[in-house]
């Protein structure tokens, strides 16, 4: 059962939008949704001992509660870094989403603030947040 004095950690969700460039090629646009309280936790070990890799391990646990607006499209930030969703899994009878996310290489993703901004605008960019 999720409780509020497990959820200690505060991530943001960032919704997906396909827009057209100038040149008329789509590029994907990730813009904050909501800021959510969640338990976060590391998944530790576990690669180390299935696949022999030897540094930090990039994959996290993510426990909040039952959200709508969240997807398995969406993106997620939490202590400045962005995760892509590898497993979704709702649980309607608790309330709760435990998500499997990875970290993923920060200059592919852009970040847009105001959603009703034009695509051309400045406030659009890309690279490390």
């Amino acid at each position: 059962m999720i409780t509020a004095s497990n959820l200690l950690y505060r991530i943001e969700i960032l919704t997906p939008t396909i827009r057209r460039d100038q040149f008329g090629s789509q590029v994907t646009v990730y813009h904050v949704s909501r800021t959510v309280s969640a338990d976060v936790k590391y998944n530790k070990g576990r690669r180390i001992l299935e696949h022999g890799e030897m540094w930090l391990p990039t994959t996290i646990g993510i426990t909040t509660r039952l959200h709508d607006d969240l997807t398995d499209r969406c993106r997620i930030r939490w202590d400045g870094k962005i995760y892509q969703i590898d497993s979704f899994n709702r649980n309607r009878f608790e309330g709760s989403i435990t998500i499997i996310a990875s970290k993923v290489n920060e200059g592919t993703v852009t970040i847009g603030g105001d959603f009703n901004n034009d695509f051309n605008n400045d406030f659009y960019r890309g690279g490390n947040l």
